[in-house]
């Protein structure tokens, strides 16, 4: 009988930390240097970096993959998170999510911890899992594509009032928009079979919670290789109270006014219409949105529950290199 082989040890994870310095909650220099040493206790090699400009994420990701890193951890907002994202779909490098930003939607989404070092914690003794993405244009994105209602809001929210003011910069600045704001009759074919349709706005959500507040996209799970769209016909103050009610009593589908469905590619045609991914703006309709299945590899607490996801785990974060 030949002598058994053992497995060859794991050896130590390779990562690096990306901080956005000027997003909001940024993180204290003694906060970052003992979230360090926890990766570090645990045998990691980090080191972190912070981004300079916009799309300053995106190439540092991409020099990440090339170097062979491991995890990217990223302490900032939902585009920093997406500029990553950016960097790193459709490689062996893993996503890490540390809280910080506006909202940090897909931190919420994972129960990761407001304490950085506990959240750090919770990502070293995590397990990996692979997630898909959306695709609207060519860009990727981890939560949510918008078109019509929050696309037109996103540009008259400035850095300096989101800093200050937080989420409630885009309930200020959407008021108006929401009374200026008509439906387009629209041209959308939804994996192939074309329609038309009034659209106020319509949502593509890998995902569910919508900005850390309400689940717009209930039933989305991130790893079923499909997107949740959901779409309201038409807009005005009083039909979004009366829609933001039946989301909030998770009755929407009893509402003419609002259609829910799961689709793999969207073509929205209708042309001149704003686009948002992950909360940035996107240019104009029109666009593609489709799901890249599998593109993402994740790192979340090894024992957060949720329906989020339906997949068994890859494994646990510290086997990298290993069987």
């Amino acid at each position: 009988m030949l002598p058994l082989t053992p497995h060859p040890p794991a050896r130590p994870v390779e990562a690096l930390l990306l901080r956005n310095p000027v997003a909001r909650h940024p993180i204290a220099p003694a906060q970052l240097a003992r979230v360090l040493q926890v990766a570090r206790d645990a045998g990691w090699r980090i080191e972190a970096v912070a981004t300079e400009a916009p799309a300053h994420a995106t190439a540092l990701a991409r020099d990440a993959v090339a170097r062979g890193v491991d995890v990217v951890v990223v302490h900032g907002g939902d585009g920093t998170v997406n500029e990553v994202v950016n960097g790193i779909a459709g490689t062996r490098v893993a996503l890490a999510v540390l809280r910080g930003g506006t909202a940090n939607v897909w931190a919420k989404e994972t129960r990761c911890a407001k304490d950085p070092v506990v959240s750090m914690r919770a990502i070293v003794g995590g397990v990996r899992r692979r997630v898909d993405l959306g695709r609207a244009g060519g860009r990727y994105f981890l939560l949510m594509c918008g078109i019509g209602l929050d696309a037109e809001i996103i540009p008259r929210v400035g850095a300096r009032m989101k800093r200050r003011l937080g989420a409630l910069a885009y309930i200020i600045a959407g008021l108006t928009t929401i009374l200026r704001r008509r439906s387009d009759r629209a041209r959308i074919v939804v994996d192939g079979v074309a329609r038309e349709s009034s659209v106020y706005w319509m949502l593509a959500g890998n995902t569910r919670s919508y900005g850390g507040v309400v689940n717009l996209t209930p039933r989305a799970a991130a790893d079923d290789g499909l997107l949740d769209i959901a779409i309201m016909k038409r807009g005005g103050a009083l039909r979004l109270a009366m829609a933001g009610a039946l989301v909030l009593l998770r009755r929407q589908q009893r509402s003419a006014n609002l259609s829910y469905e799961t689709a793999r590619t969207v073509d929205f045609e209708t042309p001149g219409i704003s686009v948002q991914v992950d909360g940035e703006l996107h240019g104009t309709t029109p666009v593609r949105i489709e799901v890249a299945p599998g593109a993402l590899l994740v790192v979340v607490p090894a024992r957060l529950r949720t329906p989020l996801f339906r997949q068994p785990p890859a494994g646990p974060v510290g086997r990298v290199g290993g069987p």
